[in-house]
């Protein structure tokens, strides 16, 4: 029987020895990774938190006496006290730093907000749990980071509710139902009929009763069943699924739009109602240019250029599209016409444009007739353009040469001259500039016409900037004074003025009116004549274009037949909004489920990121771009282009040796450390040590009842008494 047991713990032995012997061929040389000192911080996004607040967590953690490679991945459970609240939040670290020189690891973990929300009163203490991976191998460590929470006495507190005995609820601080973090967002085509689902969570478990969820749908997405509503039963950190069933109309075009709940809940007794806007991808028609539109009388010509009373002339009328999006169908019409002034020549007073371009132009010719009776002066033509709901308005001037024999005799002198009249004849706001740029100065240059039949003294212009429903003017003075003096112009003579301007840099990119205010003497049938008269010009204003990427951060390396993820962050710097912001993805190497993303618009201040997932095909070095394409104020298309590289390890089967062979020789370079020798050989003792202890005791306790059995044999042949 001693031997069957040696027999059998020398195999087991033997077993033993032989899983070391193959877990030390399989698991490859790892890295030291010594556990120093750890420091965390934690910051919020807010800079401060209140009661109730969800806000983005920012942990820097710092630890020394690292050594070894960087770690592959490092993860973060986070639990709290003082009414902190959350659940693991777990991810890749980012910003990571190796000081060589004081082996000093520095690393940063970004909670997403509604992840942790503190519900209490006082400073909240976060406790972290870091777990890092290296090549396969993990080490845990712990610290401790605080958040500092700011009590606002006239702020609503929401102490801990974990206490049902309470006599009254605590007062909710914000929405209590949301929708999980980390939720994907459901998407649908057009045409396509599905379930769309979102979860959604509630903060407090004091609800009585059922939860209602109304969901109300955009246009051209609609409801498969009867009713809009469903019942729910919520408690405290429980996620409910709220399944749609909806269709999407074939027409509906590419975007994210927007879902708004309506919960109905009791809480305290009482009956709340609570919105919650979630959203939808629809992957659709593509929507139309989007961007600011403008048309304006960009010219004029009459034939003659000087007109009698009673003359036919035509009227050449340039109309241009200085916006940014296309028009279809715009109607121009002449307004200012009477019996005692202009009409029309056998013509109507409107005339069509079948489309216009961004940047196009087109000119218009309407024939008209001056009347018998006008006497001589410079008159006017309004000028409307309109297109849809969209109308503009201009004005075009005509020089007339009144006839003296034909006017009214009043019993006075009859007159010979007109009052002469300042016209700004043409403008411009820099060679080949269609728009000026916000908070960047300009030149504006325009030629004044006197269109009179006498000269004009005493000149003095005014320029300002015209005042809208928005600003108080969009344009000031730089380096110069806003007042011209002119001594005098000649009878259909002009002079030229330039000034220089500065846009506001906040306004917003549209067309703003700049005011040239005019007074000046002339003598009129010898009578001094004084005259005041305003002209309203248009510049259009745009502001610069500041989206700007990051730089790609990708979570590599990966082994050949692992996911690789990757992000990169956008963010809209300037004072506009950018339009039909689309991300596509390329290169070598992988494949991708989504090559190409339509974000949609981005507005000023906004930022997000974008989330890549690639399946490398081979292994080595995989490189690709990452294109975000978008349209600016002024309509023009702009890419921003990103490169990415990451490495991608070659998948190898492990070589587990068939026999064990106890003399085999340790290799001189490239094979197994020799701290790993020493390793495997001190395992095998301690096992060794185990084994044997354990024979011994199994012997020793076996011999003992053999013992045991043979005085009781002894005793009952003896028949003495124990």
């Amino acid at each position: 029987m001693k031997r069957v047991l040696i027999k059998r713990s020398v195999s087991f032995l033997a077993a033993i020895c032989m899983m070391i012997w193959m877990a030390a061929a399989v698991v490859p040389a790892m890295p030291v990774m010594a556990i120093g000192n750890l420091s965390a911080e934690a910051t919020a996004s807010t800079g401060s938190v209140e009661s109730g607040d969800s806000p983005v967590i920012r942990i820097t953690f710092t630890q020394s006496n690292w050594e070894g490679a960087i770690p592959d991945n490092v993860w973060v459970t986070s639990t709290g006290d003082g009414g902190l609240t959350g659940k693991d939040s777990s991810r890749p670290g980012t910003s990571i730093s190796l000081d060589d020189t004081t082996s000093t690891l520095t690393f940063a973990i970004m909670i997403p907000a509604r992840t942790f929300k503190y519900d209490g009163v006082g400073n909240a203490g976060l406790i972290l749990d870091v777990t890092y991976s290296c090549s396969g191998v993990t080490t845990d460590n712990s610290t401790l980071a605080t958040l500092a929470v700011t009590k606002d006495p006239e702020k609503p507190q929401t102490p801990d509710d974990g206490d049902d005995e309470e006599p009254a609820p605590p007062v909710i601080a914000g929405t209590i139902f949301t929708i999980d973090e980390g939720a994907e967002l459901p998407s649908i085509d057009a045409g396509e009929s599905k379930i769309i689902s979102y979860p959604i969570t509630s903060g407090i478990r004091r609800i009585s009763g059922d939860v209602q969820i109304t969901a109300k749908l955009p246009e051209k997405l609609y409801f498969n069943t009867a009713s809009a509503t469903q019942t729910f039963a919520f408690t405290r950190d429980r996620t409910n699924y709220l399944d749609l069933d909806v269709s999407a109309d074939a027409e509906i075009t590419t975007g994210t739009y927007p879902i708004t709940l309506t919960i109905t809940y009791k809480y305290g007794g009482e009956a709340k109602t609570e919105t919650l806007e979630t959203y939808v991808k629809v992957n659709g028609k593509e929507p139309e240019k989007a961007g600011a539109g403008q048309l304006t009388l960009a010219g004029y010509k009459v034939n003659p250029g000087s007109v009698n009373a009673g003359q036919k002339f035509k009227a050449d009328l340039t109309i241009q599209n200085t916006g940014a999006k296309n028009y279809e169908n715009i109607l121009v019409t002449l307004g200012g016409l009477s019996t005692e002034a202009f009409t029309m020549d056998g013509t109507v007073d409107s005339q069509r444009i079948a489309s216009l371009k961004a940047g196009e132009s087109k000119t218009l010719t309407f024939a008209l007739a001056s009347s018998e009776k006008m006497a001589t002066g410079n008159y006017s033509l309004d000028v409307t353009m309109a297109c849809g709901e969209e109308s503009y308005t201009a004005k075009a001037f005509v020089s007339v040469t009144g006839d003296p024999t034909k006017q009214e005799d009043d019993g006075e002198k009859p007159k010979t001259e007109g009052t002469p009249q300042l016209i700004i004849e043409s403008y411009n706001y820099g060679e080949g500039v269609t728009a000026v740029t916000g908070g960047e100065v300009f030149t504006l240059t325009a030629a004044i016409r006197n269109t009179g039949k006498a000269p004009v003294r005493n000149v003095k212009i005014t320029v300002s900037a015209a005042a809208d429903e928005e600003t108080g003017g969009a344009f000031s003075p730089a380096n110069s004074s806003n007042t011209f003096y002119i001594d005098s112009i000649a009878a259909g003579g002009s002079v030229t003025k330039s000034i220089d301007l500065l846009p506001k840099a906040d306004a917003k990119p549209k067309s703003y009116g700049v005011e040239f205010a005019f007074s000046y003497e002339a003598i009129v049938n010898d009578e001094l004549v004084t005259k005041e008269v305003t002209q309203t010009l248009a510049i259009p204003l745009t502001q610069p274009d500041r989206f700007e990427v990051t730089e790609p951060q990708m979570y590599g390396p990966v082994m050949q037949g692992e996911t690789l993820s990757g992000s990169v962050s956008y963010v809209n710097k300037g004072k506009s909004t950018i339009f039909n912001l689309s991300v596509k993805v390329e290169g070598e190497g992988f494949t991708t489920a989504e090559t190409e993303a339509y974000i949609g618009n981005v507005e000023s201040g906004a930022s997000d990121s974008y989330d890549l997932a690639i399946n490398p095909t081979q292994a080595g070095t995989v490189s690709g771009t990452i294109t975000f394409t978008y349209e600016d104020s002024n309509g023009d298309t702009k890419e921003l282009v990103k490169e990415f590289t990451s490495e991608v390890m070659e998948y190898v089967e492990p070589d587990i040796p068939d026999i064990v062979d106890p003399n085999m020789p340790v290799e001189a370079e490239g094979g197994m450390p020799v701290w790993g020798w020493i390793a495997i050989a001190a395992g095998g003792v301690v096992a060794l040590v185990a084994v044997i202890v354990v024979i011994r005791k199994v012997v020793k306790k076996k011999k003992q009842a053999a013992l045991d059995a043979e005085d009781d044999y002894d005793d009952e042949d003896t028949g003495e008494q124990p």
